[in-house]
């Protein structure tokens, strides 16, 4: 096997999103990376060049993929945070997974709580952020108190899982209206995110993101 380090070039907008659990695991890992951050308005433009028309995008020597949970995985099995086994590393899918689909259900108090779209963004809380937490985030508590770790999988150190469960809650702290409720009644995942934001890379990574940075 070659010993030259890949090329890695990751296109997203200037906002942490789906892209922050990518970005953490480069920053994590030690790898170097082009750091694409393409303005909103330059995305009708973009889209009908990129392989599924979403962002974000990972060039890997050049050879182009989207889908911001393939690119995560796929940089968690090269770097060393997939999990020790595949058994371990399923685990930690299926919770990444469950993550991403609950960013997906609350989606429409996102889009509007950010000024994406119109809309009742207090009315969106109540009616579509909080029954989506209060159905997902038992989810990673359950994980977490069967965890012998600390971590989500269960794992000797930090997974992919961790580092998606992790980004999403330290932007969700960003932009709910009551963050000091966020975590509340999930006492585990309180402890979790606590660890994860005082990893010196995670921290340093949060701490010198661009000032313009959108959400």
């Amino acid at each position: 096997t070659s010993s030259i380090m890949p090329s890695y070039k990751l296109t997203y907008f200037n906002i942490s999103g789906r892209a922050d659990p990518i970005r953490i695991i480069f920053a994590l890992a030690d790898v170097p990376y082009a750091d694409i951050r393409a303005p909103m308005k330059d995305w009708p433009t973009l889209k009908p060049n990129t392989p599924l028309g979403t962002l974000p995008v990972l060039s890997v020597d050049g050879v182009e993929f989207g889908q911001s949970l393939t690119i995560l995985r796929y940089l968690a099995h090269k770097f060393g945070y997939s999990g020790p086994s595949p058994l371990s590393s399923a685990i930690a899918d299926s919770l990444a997974d469950q993550m991403s689909d609950f960013m997906t259900t609350i989606f429409p108090w996102h889009a509007c709580n950010v000024g994406f779209i119109p809309g009742d963004k207090a009315a969106l809380y109540k009616s579509v952020f909080i029954p989506a937490r209060d159905k997902n985030f038992p989810f990673f508590e359950k994980a977490l108190k069967m965890s012998s770790t600390g971590w989500l999988a269960s794992t000797p150190s930090l997974t992919h899982a961790d580092i998606l469960v992790g980004c999403y809650i330290e932007m969700l702290l960003r932009l709910v209206p009551e963050p000091e409720k966020l975590l509340a009644e999930y006492p585990r995942l309180d402890v979790h995110q606590k660890k994860f934001l005082a990893i010196p890379k995670v921290a340093n990574h949060i701490a010198n993101r661009p000032n313009d940075m959108l959400f």
